[in-house]
C-alpha cells in the first residue's frame, strides 16, 4: 500500500494535538476520514503510533521515534511547493512564530519590517502569550518557533540565547523614592508590587527579585504590561517591568524608573524542538534574528 502525504499530515496533527477531532480541522477533512487515514498508515507502516488515554491519543515509543520523520516530509513538501513557486535562493512561505508577551508587543514590531523588506514573499503571523503559552503551542504544533523570555524552558524543549533584556523598576513621577538615590531594600520591601500572572517570564523574574527584599507589603496580580503601567501611573504601587515596554512612559515623563545598585538582566531565548525539521524560511530568520536585537535605547 502506497503512503499518501494525507496520511502523514494527518499523523503529524494527532501527534501534536492529542486528539482525532482537532487534527481532522487542522488537516480540513472529517474526523471519520481522518480516523481512516490513520489507520491506514499505521497498517502500511506496520504497527501503531498511539495508545489511548482517556478520549485523547498519545504518542508510543514508535510515534515518538518516527513523527519527526514524518514532521520532516510534510513541512518539506509544502516548502518545495513554495520553493517551485518562487525564485531560487528565495524565502519564501509562512512561518508561525509564537512570542511571549514582551517581544511580541514591544520588540518585534520594530524590527520586522526590515525581515520583510529583504524577504516579501515570506509570511510571519505572530502568536503572542506569556512563555508558558509559547512553549505549549510549540508542543502542540500550533507554532513553527518561540521566542521566550522565560528562564524555565520546559522539558524536551531547546532554548537558545537570542539577546539579554534589562529589567527596571519603575515609579510614577513624585515618588518618595524617586529622589535619585539608590533606594534600600528595606524601602522597596515596603511597597505594594504590581505583578504579571504565573507562567509569564516578567513574573519570574518579578518573584526572584522580590525574594532579595527584606518584606514586601503586598502583590497586586495584573495580566499584562500595559494593565501593570496604567496601575503604576495611578499610584497602585511599584512593578519591575522590561525595559523595552516602558520606553515611551519614561521619555514622556509619565513613569520614573529608581536607581538601582543592580539591575535584573534576562535571557530572551529562541525555543524549539530538539531535531525538528526546520524550513528554509525557519533558518533564515534565525539567522537574521542573530544579528538583529532590540535596542533598549538606555
Amino acid at each position: 500500500m502506497d503512503i499518501t502525504l494525507r496520511q502523514l499530515s494527518v499523523f503529524v496533527a494527532v501527534a501534536r494535538s492529542g486528539g482525532l477531532a482537532e487534527a481532522a480541522s487542522r488537516c480540513g477533512i472529517s474526523r471519520a476520514a481522518a480516523s481512516m487515514a490513520l489507520s491506514e498508515l499505521e497498517r502500511a507502516s506496520g504497527g501503531p503510533f498511539f495508545t489511548r488515554a482517556g478520549r485523547g491519543l498519545q504518542l508510543n515509543d514508535r510515534g515518538r521515534r518516527l513523527l519527526p520523520g514524518a514532521e520532516g516530509l510534510v513541512q518539506g513538501t509544502a516548502e518545495w511547493l513554495d520553493s517551485a513557486r518562487g525564485r531560487e535562493g528565495e524565502l519564501v512561505g509562512e512561518l508561525r512564530v509564537g512570542c511571549s508577551m514582551t517581544i511580541g508587543n514591544y520588540c518585534l514590531p520594530a524590527l520586522l519590517p526590515g525581515f520583510l523588506a529583504l524577504h516579501p514573499k515570506a509570511r510571519l503571523a505572530l502568536r503572542i502569550g506569556n512563555s508558558a503559552d509559547v512553549c505549549e503551542g510549540l508542543r502542540r504544533g500550533d507554532i513553527d518557533m518561540g521566542l521566550v523570555e522565560s528562564e524555565q524552558i520546559p522539558h524536551g524543549l531547546e532554548a537558545v540565547l537570542w539577546c539579554r533584556d534589562r529589567m527596571v523598576v519603575v515609579v510614577p513621577p513624585g515618588h518618595p523614592l524617586s529622589s535619585g538615590r539608590k533606594p534600600s531594600r528595606k524601602a522597596l520591601g515596603g511597597q505594594t508590587w504590581l505583578v504579571r500572572e504565573p507562567g509569564s517570564g516578567t513574573r519570574e523574574i518579578a518573584d526572584d527579585f522580590l525574594k532579595t527584599l527584606s518584606s514586601v507589603r503586598s502583590l497586586v496580580e495584573m495580566g499584562g504590561a500595559e494593565a501593570i503601567k496604567r496601575g503604576v501611573r495611578a499610584g497602585m504601587g511599584l512593578a519591575l517591568l522590561s525595559r523595552h515596554t516602558v520606553l515611551e512612559e519614561l521619555a514622556a515623563g509619565q513613569l520614573t524608573e529608581l536607581a538601582l545598585a543592580d539591575s535584573p538582566l534576562r535571557r530572551f531565548s529562541i525555543v524549539s524542538f530538539p531535531g525538528q525539521h526546520t524550513s528554509s524560511l525557519a533558518r533564515g530568520f534565525r539567522q537574521w534574528l542573530a544579528h538583529n536585537t532590540p535596542s533598549g535605547r538606555e
